[in-house]
C-alpha cells in the first residue's frame, strides 16, 4: 500500500457516521459557483487542507497551490504529511463537473510529443510500442502525481469523491488511436490520442500540448462516466446551495482584520498554523 493509499484509507474513515462533516464542506465548496465558475476550485484546495487538519487522524496538510517563488517538483495543490513517518504526499485536487476530467496539464507537452514520435497519425495495437510509450518518463513520472477528484452535478445537486486507478488504466491499454483536428462550426478542435482496452473500452486521452495550447487543450484527460471502471468511489452525496455562507462572505469582505480574528476564535485550531 502506497503512502497515498494509506492517506485515502484514513480519509474514508473520516466519512463514517451519520451526516459526516465532509458533506457540509463539499456543499460549501460547490456553493461557491454562485460567486464564480472558477472560484470553487481554489477554495476546494483550502477547504480540503483544513478538513484534513481537523478530521483525518494521523495526517496534516498544507496548501501549496499558490505558494510564491516555489518550484514544485510535482503537479500539486496540497501536501499531506504522515505525522508518524513525517513523509509528505503531493496531492492534486481536481474540482470538476461530471464528464471530462483533466488529470494532468503536462505543461511541457512531453506526453503528446512522445505520442507524435511513436504513433504519429496512425492507430496502433502493438503491445511493444504501447509499453514503450507508457514506460516513457513523462507517463511513468505521472504515477507520482496523486489526483483527488471532487465531482459534482449541478442539475442533480449531487457529488462524489473518486480516485482514478492509473496503474490499472496503464495495464489495460491495448489500443491507441489518433484523432485529427476537425472543425465544429467556427472553431477547430485539437488533435487527440485516445487509449482503449482490447474490447474498445475508453480509458483516457492525451490532448495537444504545443506551446500555443492553453490548459484545456493539453495534457492527460479522462471521463468520469465513460471510463467508470477505472474509478473508485470514496464518497457520494447530495447538497444544497448554502446561501447563509454566501451572505457571510460578503460581510467578511467588508469587515476589518480584528473582526476576522474574533470569528476565528469560534473555530478549533488546526494541526497546521495556516492553510494558505
Amino acid at each position: 500500500m502506497t503512502s497515498f493509499d494509506q492517506f485515502l484509507s484514513k480519509l474514508e474513515q473520516s466519512f463514517k457516521g451519520k451526516n459526516p462533516i465532509i458533506c457540509s464542506v463539499l456543499a460549501n465548496v460547490f456553493s461557491m459557483r454562485i460567486i464564480g465558475n472558477k472560484t470553487h476550485g481554489d477554495l476546494a484546495e483550502i477547504a480540503l487542507t483544513e478538513y484534513i487538519n481537523q478530521f483525518v487522524d494521523g495526517f496534516s496538510a498544507r496548501h501549496t497551490g499558490k505558494e510564491k517563488f516555489r518550484a514544485k517538483e510535482f503537479e500539486e495543490d496540497i501536501r499531506v504529511k504522515d505525522l508518524k513517518t513525517k513523509s509528505e504526499i503531493p496531492v492534486s485536487i481536481k474540482t470538476y463537473g461530471a464528464g471530462p476530467l483533466q488529470l494532468s496539464t503536462n505543461k511541457d507537452g512531453s506526453m503528446f510529443a512522445l505520442l507524435q514520435k511513436i504513433v504519429n497519425d496512425q492507430n496502433i495495437s502493438d503491445i511493444g510500442k504501447i509499453r514503450k510509450i507508457l514506460n516513457g518518463r513523462c507517463f511513468a513520472d505521472f504515477s507520482a502525481v496523486n489526483v483527488l477528484p471532487l465531482i459534482y452535478n449541478e442539475r442533480q445537486m449531487n457529488f462524489k469523491i473518486v480516485v482514478f486507478n492509473l496503474i490499472h488504466a496503464y495495464q489495460s491499454v491495448r489500443q491507441i488511436k489518433f484523432f485529427p483536428p476537425r472543425r465544429l462550426g467556427s472553431k477547430q478542435t485539437f488533435p487527440i490520442y485516445k487509449f482503449y482496452t482490447g474490447k474498445g473500452q475508453y480509458i483516457f486521452e492525451v490532448r495537444y500540448g504545443g506551446v500555443s495550447a492553453n490548459a484545456l487543450q493539453r495534457g492527460m484527460w479522462t471521463h468520469t462516466e465513460n471510463a467508470n471502471p477505472y474509478f473508485r468511489e470514496l464518497l457520494a452525496g447530495s447538497y444544497r446551495i448554502n446561501e447563509p455562507l454566501i451572505n457571510l462572505i460578503s460581510k467578511i469582505l467588508v469587515s476589518p482584520k480584528e473582526k476576522h480574528e474574533e470569528i476565528l476564535k469560534l473555530f478549533p485550531k488546526s494541526k497546521e498554523k495556516s492553510v494558505i
